[in-house]
């Protein structure tokens, strides 16, 4: 009887705190979908950088002439567990470790945040450059692989397609980033950022 009751209370504890903790992720959402996602992305990653790398990219508009926004290349993670170690381990860390907040070590998991079916609202021809020019050779033998018609890859667009909307320093010496480096060059948070420290 007496272990009977334990088990009782601790399956309704635990009940009462995945209830508490459901609704209260509930409530989040209700909140952020009153924002515009690119405010609610700002809660946690230094959106103002990012929106200014994309700004100079060849994706700050999207296939309408709009700004293009997050949400429109990348999957959201509005979950309780993905949200909580995203603020956790990134937001704390920039607010109180700023020097622990490194752009390289999130690109891989960044990259996977970036699914091909975002891609392919914009870029639903593989065969072609957004011109409508015919892709080289070796681009169309690796679509080919990525739609399984020549082999197969398990890279998403974004596994090859890097730095097409933001360029981090570690990779603007990169000869293929010249062009969107160059733009960058006169970022004047950059320059804030060198002055004030």
């Amino acid at each position: 009887m007496e272990r009977s009751l334990l088990s009782i209370v601790g399956r309704t504890t635990f009940a009462a705190v995945v209830l508490g903790f459901t609704v209260s992720w509930g409530s989040s959402l209700a909140i952020a979908g009153d924002r515009p996602i690119v405010e609610e992305c700002m809660r946690c990653h230094d959106v103002k950088g990012y929106e200014y790398e994309i700004s100079h990219s060849s994706h700050a508009k999207d296939k309408d002439g709009k700004a293009i926004t997050c949400d429109q290349c990348h999957d959201p993670h509005f979950n309780p567990v993905t949200s909580y170690y995203a603020r956790d381990e990134y937001y704390d860390k920039k607010i109180f470790q700023p020097e622990d907040f490194d752009r390289k070590s999130m690109q891989k998991n960044v990259q996977k945040s970036v699914p091909a079916k975002k891609c392919q609202v914009c870029h639903a021809d593989l065969s072609k450059d957004v011109k409508g020019k015919k892709i080289s050779e070796i681009g169309q033998l690796s679509h080919d692989a990525f739609e399984g018609k020549n082999g197969s890859t398990r890279k998403n667009c974004a596994g090859c397609h890097g730095n097409i909307a933001h360029l981090p320093d570690f990779d603007r010496d990169l000869t293929k980033n010249a062009e969107f480096a160059k733009k960058l060059a006169d970022n004047p948070m950059v320059k804030e950022q060198k002055e004030g420290s």
